[in-house]
């Protein structure tokens, strides 16, 4: 197992000097709520979304799986072999092998103008082990920032230790929300997604007394503030007229 690594890419203009790792949308995503939604495929190799029954956006992540079956195809291949790990560490009572598994993955893909790792542009932590895994990976490369939006915000609890080169940023719109304001400070970055720029403003002044900035490259991610980030991706039929 160890001979096959994880896929990971690089990215964009926005992302730059990135390394990106990903796992399949909703699947992965126990916490979500708002925005939960993931692709399935059937026999003939043909996807679809489903949609969680508290959804009111989609994820953009599914829609980009349901848009490129390669994509999904690439993050179940991720979510397939950290399973696999896990579950061969379970039985020696340690995370040897996943650790292995995701710090050589890095080292394949990585180049020397990589210096920030991006833990699920789609996905997310779904258990304590896959979280500790990262963190300790985080560990052994403190040259790199590591960094993350999550929803499983319970599993970062008060025994859980953050290395410095490792930035969380709680995501609003999943089953933890109370935690944010529960844990403050812990919990005191955190993103909310808007359907405009009016929207921020308002919400902002709402909630903390000021508009909230918009993150367009993911910057905000190393800032001690809250901020919104605009909806994308394909929305369910008249999901932006029914905003009017």
């Amino acid at each position: 197992m160890m001979n096959e690594l994880l896929k990971m890419s690089k990215g964009n203009k926005k992302l730059k000097n990135t390394l990106i790792f990903d796992l399949p949308a909703g699947k992965t995503c126990p916490m979500a709520n708002e925005c939960k939604s993931f692709v399935v495929m059937n026999a003939n190799g043909k996807t679809s979304i489903k949609d969680g029954e508290n959804n009111i956006f989609r994820c953009f992540a599914a829609s980009q799986e349901n848009q490129y079956p390669n994509v999904y195809k690439a993050r179940k291949y991720n979510f397939d072999l950290i399973k696999n790990s896990l579950i061969s560490d379970a039985f020696k009572d340690n995370k040897i092998n996943t650790i292995n598994l995701i710090n050589k993955s890095i080292e394949k893909h990585i180049n020397k103008n990589i210096d920030k790792v991006r833990i699920h542009s789609s996905g997310d932590f779904f258990n304590g082990e896959y979280l500790r895994v990262w963190l300790a990976v985080a560990r052994l490369n403190k040259h790199l920032k590591f960094y993350c939006y999550s929803k499983s915000l319970h599993l970062f609890g008060t025994n859980v230790s953050i290395p410095d080169n490792f930035f969380l940023t709680a995501s609003m719109g999943g089953k933890m929300d109370r935690l944010i304001l529960a844990r403050y400070p812990q919990f005191k970055r955190y993103a909310i997604v808007v359907n405009s720029e009016d929207e921020a403003i308002k919400k902002g002044i709402e909630h903390i007394g000021r508009p909230y900035e918009i993150d367009k490259d993911d910057s905000h991610c190393f800032k001690p503030d809250p901020f919104a980030l605009l909806i994308h991706g394909t929305q369910k039929k008249g999901y932006f007229k029914n905003l009017k």
